[in-house]
């Protein structure tokens, strides 16, 4: 049986949204010996919202369910939350920023990215089209909002130092992430430094002041990292490839269905989460598919990782970020578990 608890604000990070395959397969009421499927936990960053919408036809239009699985989806309390779990056994695989999971690996939780989603990283600075940054230079002596463990706070320093600029004239005002959209209409603040997924959120609060938004994703000047990706354990990679790999193929063909049948995902999306606004889940799976559809996926296809950028995020993680340990490439991903070549049919859907 599916229970689903939907939880819209994105600080509201310790809500469980359960949601199994039985209800989707009209299966409610069989005892769970005939249905005779793995039971598979998978964690999302956070609260879903709309992004996420590429992964519910996994659920609603069987996949998890063909390859043997009964996946339950819950929350973490952002992409540390998630690496830990995952490493510790108390979910099977997360959905989990890049950066993030290899700081993991650096303090011990032994995981790695087995498939890629956020091809393009969306670390990103918004302002109004009336004060606009549209060069990382223009931060110098401005204010921008972020919350305390913001991506884009964190990798500030090393897009400074790609675009020469100084970032300790760039002036950060830390604030609930729930609060940002209100301080950037009240001009608070120059701008507030987050995610792209979130644009749609501040897009529709101007359009209600008479403004507009202006995005400067830092992936455009220089930083161009992987960001959040599928993330299982060494452990269980060990002791049962095989299910990884079938988990890694129904994922694949769930994401592109998504991404094939963008209105499709959205209600499925809705369906499972009924306080979402539909017009923004829609637009926020918009930028995810954005976020997918980068050069590298259509040659290669979605989910396996290049070996150069790999080794480029890794170098900034180590310079930037904090690195602990003795962290090598070839330990913080994989591309043993997912097919070449599987794409989505339609650039846009």
């Amino acid at each position: 049986m599916m229970n689903s608890r939907t939880n819209p604000s994105r600080r509201k990070f310790g809500a469980h949204i359960a949601t199994g395959s039985a209800v989707a397969g009209g299966l409610i009421g069989m005892p769970a010996i005939a249905q005779g499927r793995r039971k598979i936990t998978f964690l999302l960053d956070i609260g879903a919202y709309g992004k996420h919408a590429m992964f519910y036809p996994g659920i609603d239009r069987g996949f998890f369910k063909e390859a043997g699985f009964d996946v339950s989806v819950e929350a973490a309390k952002g992409s540390a939350d998630n690496a830990i779990k995952v490493a510790a056994g108390s979910a099977d695989f997360g959905f989990c920023d890049t950066p993030t999971s290899i700081l993991a690996r650096g303090n011990g939780a032994n995981v790695k990215q087995i498939l890629m989603v956020h091809y393009k990283a969306m670390n990103n600075v918004v302002t109004l089209a009336s004060n606009p940054v549209v060069h990382p230079r223009d931060m110098m002596g401005k204010s921008f909002g972020a919350t305390a463990g913001d991506a884009p706070r964190v990798a500030l320093p090393a897009l400074a130092k790609m675009n020469n600029f100084d970032a300790q004239k760039v002036e950060i005002v830390t604030i609930e992430g729930s609060a940002k959209p209100a301080v950037l209409m009240a001009k608070k603040a120059t701008g507030i430094l987050g995610l792209s997924a979130f644009a749609p959120v501040y897009a529709a609060a101007a359009e209600k002041t008479g403004e507009k938004i202006v995005q400067m994703l830092f992936s455009d000047f220089g930083l161009d990292l992987y960001s959040n990706g599928i993330i299982a354990s060494d452990a269980l990679i060990a002791k049962d490839p095989g299910m990884v790999r079938a988990f890694n193929q129904a994922m694949v063909q769930s994401i592109i269905y998504a991404c094939d049948n963008r209105d499709e995902a959205t209600q499925m999306f809705v369906k499972h989460h009924p306080l979402a606004n539909p017009k923004i889940a829609r637009a926020q799976l918009d930028v995810a598919v954005d976020h997918l559809l980068v050069d590298e996926v259509k040659a290669d296809g979605v989910g396996p990782m290049s070996q150069k950028k790999m080794a480029f995020t890794l170098d900034i993680v180590r310079e930037f970020y904090g690195l602990k340990g003795n962290v090598r490439v070839e330990e913080i991903y994989s591309n043993d578990f997912v097919k070449p070549n599987q794409r989505p049919t339609r650039s846009r859907a």
